[in-house]
């Protein structure tokens, strides 16, 4: 069967705007500095992970088809989870007037219609995405950078095992990139590219979450819902600033989800993914799960990617 052909920008492009979405959701939760620590343990355990699978699709042979189990299924949960993160954002900026299942399901038909095309289209998507989600975090930085209280920036701010713990979980998201890698031509420099754009993630999530606390206080952050786009509505001169910001990070929201589902292959898989997922997240069960559930399970999948791609013959 012929390989349909991505390239690595399109992949990393896609990886960093998906992980802004987990980045606006663990600003406020976590501490900005150990966030950035965890950028370079972050990168190198990246890159190990590319050397060992080489140009080898991830869910090869025996081992590969157990791999493919543990990647739908933990990508249900976490698509869930973003749905019910993204329709909570919303439920909020019309004041409950919208009932959560139905934004869950408006959020999730663009989602079941992408998920019907190719990937080579939804990679060039994120391309797009990416330049309008890149032009609203340097807005929002730009904007934010002379409301920082240097006092509050460096204020005791959440632990470090769960400052930590939320660095990784931004992180992780590249780890969905493993199923497509097979699928780049390999180009001088791509893995170098790739681990800097893997770096910028976690540079910008950092950034995010030291606004957030230079604005707010470590402490208020931590006693709001969504402290980050609560920080955005304080940056402007009325509170439609947080609306729009709220509505254009939808883009990222749909890219983590879009990437997500991409884990279940190729034809009419990825739609029967975000329909999964979206059962799941009627239920509301992922917003009562503890917060170190999500960066704690997508770090097992990291181990046992590892695990089982060792001595891989095929």
């Amino acid at each position: 069967m012929e390989v349909e052909k991505l390239s690595g920008r399109q992949l990393w492009v896609a990886a960093v705007t998906a992980g802004l979405s987990t980045a606006a959701a663990v600003a406020g939760r976590a501490d900005w500095r150990w966030m950035l620590l965890a950028v370079p343990p972050g990168v190198l355990a990246f890159w190990g992970l590319l050397r060992l699978l080489g140009t080898r699709p991830l869910f090869g042979g025996a081992r590969g088809g157990g791999l493919r189990v543990l990647y739908c299924g933990w990508a249900v949960i976490l698509m869930a989870g973003g749905l019910e993160r993204a329709a909570g954002r919303f439920q909020g900026e019309a004041q409950g007037q919208w009932p959560a299942g139905l934004l869950m399901i408006l959020l999730a038909a663009p989602l079941v219609w992408m998920g019907w095309g190719k990937a080579a289209a939804f990679f060039r998507a994120a391309e797009i995405f990416w330049l309008a989600a890149a032009v609203t975090a340097g807005a929002v930085l730009a904007m934010g950078i002379f409301r920082v209280e240097g006092r509050y920036l460096t204020a005791p701010a959440a632990g470090w095992r769960e400052s930590l713990l939320a660095g990784a979980e931004v992180l992780t998201v590249a780890v969905f990139l493993l199923p497509h890698i097979y699928k780049v031509a390999p180009a001088a420099g791509d893995e170098r590219r790739g681990l800097g754009w893997l770096a910028v993630l976690g540079l910008l999530a950092a950034a995010l979450a030291g606004l957030t606390a230079g604005v707010l206080s470590p402490a208020v952050a931590a006693a709001l819902d969504r402290p980050f786009f609560v920080t955005v509505g304080l940056l402007g001169t009325s509170a439609r600033l947080e609306g729009l910001i709220s509505a254009l990070w939808l883009l990222p929201d749909l890219t983590l989800i879009g990437l997500l589902s991409r884990t279940w292959g190729e034809r009419r898989w990825p739609a029967a993914a975000v329909l999964a997922a979206l059962a799941l997240a009627l239920t509301e069960g992922m917003g009562r799960a503890p917060a170190w559930l999500f960066p704690a399970g997508s770090l097992s999948l990291v181990i046992l990617t590892v695990a089982l791609s060792l001595g891989r013959k095929d």
